[in-house]
C-alpha cells in the first residue's frame, strides 16, 4: 500500500495541510446549532488504504452490551496496534492532536465558541483551552445513542466518517432541536431531527458542545440511529484538573 509507505514526518505534515484545506473549505451552518460539514480530509489514496487498514485489536468497549467499541489513538495507545500498521495510524494520530487543525478548527467554529466562552464565563473562545482526543469507534449490530448535547468536559466534538462505499448514507448522525414538533417523535425529549450528516467517505462534521447553560436555543443535540459504521472521532477537551 505506497499511500501509507511514506516516511513518517512526511506522511504527517500531509495529513495535517489535506486536513487543514479540508476544515477551511467546509461548510458552517448556525442551526440547529454551530457546527461544520467537511470533504477529502485524507488525500484520496491514503485514505483508500487506511479504510483497508483499520486495526482489529486494541479495542475496548464503551457500552454495557458492547456494541460500541473505542480504540483510543493518543498517550501510550498507539504503542499497541501492529506494527505493520503503527506508522500510518501515529501518523493520523499526530494530525489530529497537531496545533494546526486545532487553529483550524477554531476559526471554523469561532462564532460557537464564543457562546461557549460566554455559557463558561471566560474572556473570549481564544481562552477555552482545548485538549485533542482522537478515538477509532466500531459500531456492531444493535448500536444506537438518544438524542443527547455530550458531555460538558467536551468542548468540540469532531467525527470523521470511514465506510468503504456509499452504501451505508443512512448511518450518520442526526442533530436535533427543541420543538414542539417533537412531541411526534416518541421519545425524543421533544426534539425535531433537522438533518442527519450522511455517511460517505471521507467525510465529517464537528460541532461546539452546547449545553443549557451556553445557550438554551442552540444546544447540541445529536444522536445516532441503530447502525454498524466505522468512524474516527477526536473530542476536543478542557485539560484535566
Amino acid at each position: 500500500m505506497a499511500a501509507l509507505a511514506k516516511t513518517a514526518s512526511h506522511r504527517t505534515d500531509e495529513l495535517i495541510a489535506q486536513a487543514v484545506a479540508s476544515i477551511e473549505a467546509a461548510d458552517y451552518f448556525s442551526l440547529p446549532f454551530p457546527h461544520i460539514f467537511f470533504r477529502n480530509f485524507f488525500p484520496t489514496d491514503f485514505y483508500r488504504d487506511l479504510v483497508r487498514s483499520i486495526p482489529t485489536e486494541g479495542y475496548d468497549p464503551i457500552t454495557g452490551a458492547g456494541t460500541r467499541m473505542a480504540l483510543r489513538l493518543y498517550g501510550d495507545n498507539v504503542e499497541k496496534i501492529d506494527p505493520e500498521l503503527r506508522t500510518a495510524w501515529a501518523a493520523v494520530s499526530a494530525m489530529l492532536t497537531s496545533k494546526e487543525v486545532e487553529r483550524a478548527i477554531r476559526i471554523k467554529l469561532n462564532d460557537g465558541l464564543e457562546i461557549r466562552a460566554r455559557g463558561d464565563k471566560v474572556s473570549s473562545a481564544d481562552d477555552l483551552k482545548l485538549v485533542a482526543k482522537p478515538v477509532v469507534y466500531r459500531d456492531r449490530d444493535g448500536y444506537q445513542i438518544k438524542p443527547h448535547p455530550d458531555t460538558r468536559k467536551k468542548v468540540v466534538s469532531m467525527q470523521l466518517y470511514c465506510p468503504a462505499d456509499t452504501g451505508q448514507q443512512a448511518l450518520g448522525t442526526t442533530l436535533y432541536q427543541a420543538s414542539l414538533k417533537g412531541l411526534m417523535h416518541v421519545g425524543s425529549y421533544c426534539l425535531e431531527p433537522v438533518k442527519t450528516i450522511p455517511f460517505l467517505p471521507n467525510v465529517g462534521y464537528a460541532f461546539v458542545v452546547l449545553k443549557a447553560y451556553h445557550s438554551l436555543t442552540k444546544m447540541s443535540w445529536h444522536g445516532r440511529r441503530l447502525s454498524r459504521p466505522i468512524s474516527l472521532a477526536s473530542r476536543f477537551l478542557t485539560p484535566s484538573t
